[in-house]
């Protein structure tokens, strides 16, 4: 088991949540990780140290008082807003980023759009590779080395003089 598993499942061992497989795998772990057995030994310092905390038991006067505040609090409309306004506000924002980018794009490509073939007109798909040859030579014996070698009249490979 990796220490990044084990980290997840410490807090589980902790709490005896873990099969025992899943345990004997994690104490194994921690028997031979340093590292981790240092995590896991902080964790259950700290753990003990918040359990050692004495349980404090409020007022019998704090509830009432809670009450009177929360009847004197001015009520609030925006649980109700949030339920349909910040779905609607993120729907907006993703539609506008859609519609944003399709127009920068489009904008973009306009000048570099090449003309349509008319009717009848065919093109050599090997033209499209033509600009593949300003870049280093494709390695002997790959898909590229014959895309290149097919798109030159004289043969020649990439850069080759």
């Amino acid at each position: 088991m990796e220490c990044r598993d084990v980290n997840n499942k410490i807090w589980s061992l902790m709490d005896d949540e873990l099969s025992e497989g899943d345990a004997r795998v994690v104490r194994e772990h921690l028997r031979q990780c340093r590292t981790c057995a240092m995590e896991y030994r902080d964790l259950a310092l700290a753990w003990e140290l918040v359990a050692a905390i004495p349980r404090m038991e409020p007022s019998a006067a704090l509830w009432p008082v809670i009450q009177a505040r929360m009847r004197h609090a001015p009520a609030t409309r925006l649980p109700q807003l949030r339920r349909w306004v910040f779905p609607a506000l993120a729907a907006t924002v993703f539609a506008g980023g859609i519609a944003i980018g399709v127009f920068l794009g489009g904008w973009m490509q306009a000048g570099r759009a090449e003309p349509r073939a008319r009717a009848g007109e065919t093109r050599n798909p090997v033209q499209n590779f033509q600009s593949i040859r300003h870049f280093a030579d494709a390695p002997p014996g790959s898909l590229a080395e014959g895309i290149l070698v097919s798109s030159t009249s004289s043969g020649k490979r990439g850069n080759e003089p």
